[in-house]
């Protein structure tokens, strides 16, 4: 366990969130920081989402050529 100091107003908004999400502030502070991450992963991939429509020849391995018949077939393995 370490300690931190912080301004008085960011601990007093801390001990809100944890009493509003009945945990403790350690917890909220983990659920924030949790918040955060998943934000900027999402973020993340919609800027690589917006690169690969910007750029047609990056998204041809993303898809599928559903008029080859090929795709169909069994493999020697029977799957």
């Amino acid at each position: 366990m370490t300690t931190i100091k912080v301004p008085r107003h960011l601990r007093d908004r801390l001990a809100q969130r944890a009493r509003a999400s009945h945990t403790t502030l350690a917890g909220a502070l983990e659920q924030a920081l949790d918040a955060a991450e998943e934000q900027e992963f999402w973020t993340a991939v919609r800027i690589s989402n917006q690169r690969t429509d910007a750029d047609p020849l990056a998204s041809v391995a993303l898809r599928d050529d559903l008029e080859d018949s090929a795709d169909d077939a069994l493999g020697t393995d029977g799957w």
